[in-house]
C-alpha cells in the first residue's frame, strides 16, 4: 500500500487513544486483507521501537459462524502485547474499555519454532513445540462504533478488537485431553454462556493454520511466543465492575475473579 509510513503513524496514534477510537483518515486505511496484515506487521515493528513488546498472537474468528459477519472465509490473526497482558482478571478489568467482551480460550506458550513450510507439520509436531498450555481469557473491546464501517483490513491493522488477556495456570496434563471435544464456559454474575471445541478449530489445528499463514509470508512462529488459539464460546459482553467471573475449560483449573 502507498503512504505506509504515514499509515503506520496514524494507526499508532489511534492505538494510543484507546479505549476510544479517534479514527484514521480513509486514504490511510488498508484496502485488502493482505494490506491490513502488511500494515499490522509494520505497526508492530514501530511499537517495538517505542518499548511495546509483542508477546505473540491471537487467532480470531476461528469458526464459520464468527467469520460470516465479517465476510471472511478463514480465521484472522493479530498481535498481543506486554501492555495488554495482565496477571489477573481484576487487573485486566481495571483498565478503561468501551464495550468489552470476554473470550474463553486455550493458550500455548511455544518452546520451539514452528515452520509452516515443513511438509511433516502435524498436530503432533505442533504439540511437541508447545512448552506450556493454559486456559486464557482474551478481552476484546468494540470501541469502533460500527466496526464494519472502518473495514476488516483496518480492524486487522488495529489488532482485531484485542484489548487484553490473562493466562490461567499451566496444565501439565493437557496432552491427555481430547482437544476436539472440550467444553468451555464463561459465567458472569450468575449468567452462563457455554461452547464446545467441536464448533471451531481446535487449538492445534488453529496453530497449524497460523503457521501456514506465516510460512506464506516468509516467516515462522518463534519459541517464547504465546498463541491465543481462539474462543470456545461466543464473545460474551461484560458490564464492569462485575462481582463474579469464572472462565472454565474441561480439564483446566478455572480462571476466577
Amino acid at each position: 500500500m502507498s503512504n505506509l509510513e504515514e499509515a503506520v503513524a496514524s494507526f499508532v496514534d489511534a492505538r494510543m487513544g484507546r479505549p476510544l477510537w479517534p479514527g484514521v483518515p480513509a486514504h490511510l486505511r488498508p484496502a485488502t486483507l493482505a494490506d491490513g496484515y502488511r500494515l499490522q506487521h509494520a505497526i508492530h515493528a514501530r511499537l517495538a521501537t517505542q518499548g511495546v513488546a509483542r508477546l505473540g498472537y491471537k487467532i480470531g474468528s476461528s469458526s464459520a459462524a464468527s467469520q460470516r459477519p465479517f465476510g471472511l472465509r478463514e480465521p484472522v490473526y493479530a498481535g498481543i502485547f506486554d501492555d495488554t497482558h495482565a496477571d489477573t482478571l481484576a487487573a485486566a478489568f481495571a483498565r478503561p474499555m468501551v464495550q468489552p467482551s470476554l473470550e474463553c480460550e486455550i493458550a500455548f506458550r511455544l518452546h520451539a519454532d514452528i515452520d509452516g513450510t515443513d511438509p511433516r507439520l502435524s498436530a503432533t509436531s505442533i504439540a511437541d513445540a508447545v512448552g506450556a498450555c493454559h486456559i486464557a481469557c482474551e478481552i476484546i473491546d468494540r470501541r469502533y462504533g460500527d466496526p464494519l464501517g472502518i473495514g476488516v483490513p483496518s480492524l486487522l491493522a488495529d489488532d482485531f478488537f484485542h484489548a487484553g488477556f490473562v493466562l490461567g495456570a499451566a496444565n501439565p496434563a493437557w496432552r491427555t485431553l481430547d482437544l476436539h471435544a472440550l467444553d468451555g464456559a464463561i459465567e458472569i454474575d450468575g449468567t452462563r454462556v457455554t461452547g464446545n471445541a467441536a464448533d471451531t478449530l481446535d487449538a492445534l489445528a488453529a496453530t497449524r493454520w497460523l503457521a501456514h499463514k506465516f510460512a506464506a509470508a516468509g516467516t515462522r512462529l518463534r519459541a517464547g511466543e504465546i498463541i491465543l488459539t481462539g474462543t470456545l464460546t461466543r464473545p460474551t459482553p461484560i458490564t464492569l465492575p462485575a462481582r463474579a467471573v469464572t472462565l472454565s475449560i474441561t480439564g483446566f483449573e478455572p480462571l476466577v475473579l
